[in-house]
């Protein structure tokens, strides 16, 4: 592993040059009082590939196996476009952390990732992207990616079926949900751009 870490006194920020920490964090706001959030987190390091969805589990796949998934693909394509740094992981230290969300993991987690996250409130009929979101935390150390086993065929296989099912709820629940989604991440990255290019004029133009 090729990482530099610097440390505040409340968090590690691991910068890992031969690893890619990205995920896709959305919430459906159904009205004023209930909502429900998912995730797709990914960690990439050489050709494998560690993937974790909410109420489905986790799998060590390789990236090929990803990229023959649309559905994987789709969301692995998003999360490069949302996440701000993604060869960034930060670690929580663990008697100071801040994170304290019971509800949404099962466990405790110290390791975040900086990205952005989509919210869609179908009650007032908006869609937008939140610039930060510190929600999306890997269930494992990221650094024993490396020394993990590769998910055995029946694991993967149960995988799947629970995660196609899943999909195949979403496609009878959420229309155009996956265009929706694609297109405002897309917009999303292509202002950032466009406000760094900005930037950039604005300091050489002072030299």
């Amino acid at each position: 592993m090729n990482s530099t870490i610097k440390a505040s006194t409340k968090s590690a920020f691991h910068t890992v040059s031969n690893m890619e920490f990205t995920g896709v964090f959305d919430t459906i706001i159904n009205n004023d009082f209930t909502s429900q959030s998912k995730y797709h987190l990914f960690i990439k390091y050489g050709d494998k590939v560690y993937m974790e969805v909410k109420d489905v589990g986790e799998i060590v796949i390789s990236f090929a196996e990803l990229q023959n998934n649309n559905y994987w693909k789709y969301y692995y394509d998003l999360s490069l476009m949302l996440t701000n740094s993604k060869n960034l992981v930060i670690q929580d230290l663990k008697y100071s952390s801040e994170y304290n969300d019971c509800q949404l993991y099962n466990e405790e987690r110290f390791w975040s990732i900086d990205t952005a996250s989509i919210e869609n409130n179908i009650h007032i009929n908006t869609l937008m992207v939140v610039n930060y979101d510190n929600n999306c935390y890997y269930k494992i150390n990221p650094y024993d990616l490396e020394n993990m086993e590769y998910t055995s065929q029946e694991d993967f296989h149960n995988f799947l079926m629970i995660y196609m099912a899943k999909v195949e709820f979403e496609n009878n629940t959420a229309n155009n949900m996956w265009a929706s989604y694609y297109n405002l991440v897309v917009e999303y990255r292509a202002n950032l751009m466009e406000k760094e290019v900005e930037e950039m004029t604005a300091v050489l133009q002072q030299l």
